[in-house]
């Protein structure tokens, strides 16, 4: 009866060491080592993708997956997009739940460089639901400076963000200046370089202790593209530049020469 005891213990100790070995490969904070943008046309803020319009067309996109503290819990996967153009930085986050919380939240917590651990982290943007998918639904764009794990307001929004639930799916748009804020209180993103993002869920606005589930990626931005001049419009402009000159050139002789010819009958008739 000892045997068999032992041996069912051990049989359960397997299963719950494979579990355990499954739950931290599958949901390990394994970071997308390196996402580059493209530079696309910037899309409307409004939390729906027009695709008519060819909206986020250029947008780098990953699939990840929002993680929980809970072993038991699958966390969430998402679709990321990123793009970018010279001023900013547009990220939008996508995914479906069953059942989606009345206060939930997604925040985009930026570092100062591509460091990851909590302290590095020194910038959040947020998109708070109040009453998502009820009567009074409004949702709200916050920014915070976070110092020692603590979330302080802005003193001024810098950046935009919106969100909009259809169905199950609901999709999340932000606006992130780049290399253009001069406010201590945000993260400055400048080109060439790279950062850490965290995307964080939560279900109640406690933006401290009420993250549910969360994510890292490393952004580069990528630096300012310079317009390509069209081969033909400087064709065009050097043709244009010749003529006026052949025209000016030909003016110039007719007018000489009209000169000449009046010098010329002056003489005869003197």
């Amino acid at each position: 009866m000892k045997k068999l005891k032992v041996k069912i213990f051990i049989c359960l100790l397997i299963i719950h060491m494979i579990f355990t070995a499954n739950f931290l490969i599958n949901n390990s904070h394994a970071v997308i080592e390196n996402i580059k943008p493209d530079y696309g046309v910037a899309p409307e803020i409004d939390g729906d993708i027009d695709r008519s319009d060819k909206e986020w067309l250029n947008a780098s996109k990953e699939n990840i997956n929002l993680i929980s503290s809970n072993p038991t819990d699958k966390g969430i996967p998402i679709e990321i997009w990123v793009m970018q153009n010279n001023s900013d930085l547009y990220i939008s986050i996508q995914f479906e739940l069953e059942i989606h919380k009345t206060q939930e939240f997604i925040g985009i917590l930026i570092s100062d460089s591509e460091a990851t651990s909590n302290e590095s982290f020194i910038d959040a943007k947020i998109l708070q639901f109040y009453n998502l998918g009820n009567i009074g639904e409004r949702y709200e764009y916050l920014d915070y400076y976070l110092l020692n794990d603590e979330f302080f307001r802005d003193q001024e929004l810098h950046g935009e963000a919106a969100a909009k639930l259809d169905g199950n799916k609901i999709v999340y748009e932000f606006k992130i200046p780049v290399n253009n804020s001069d406010d201590s209180q945000d993260a400055f993103l400048d080109f060439g370089e790279k950062y850490a993002f965290k995307i964080i869920y939560g279900e109640t606005p406690d933006y401290k202790n009420g993250i549910k589930k969360k994510n890292i990626v490393l952004i580069e931005i990528e630096y300012k593209k310079k317009k390509k001049e069209n081969i033909w419009i400087l064709v065009h402009n050097i043709l244009c530049i010749i003529i006026f000159c052949g025209l000016g050139g030909l003016f110039a002789l007719y007018i000489y020469k009209i000169i000449v010819i009046k010098k010329k009958i002056r003489r005869v008739r003197e």
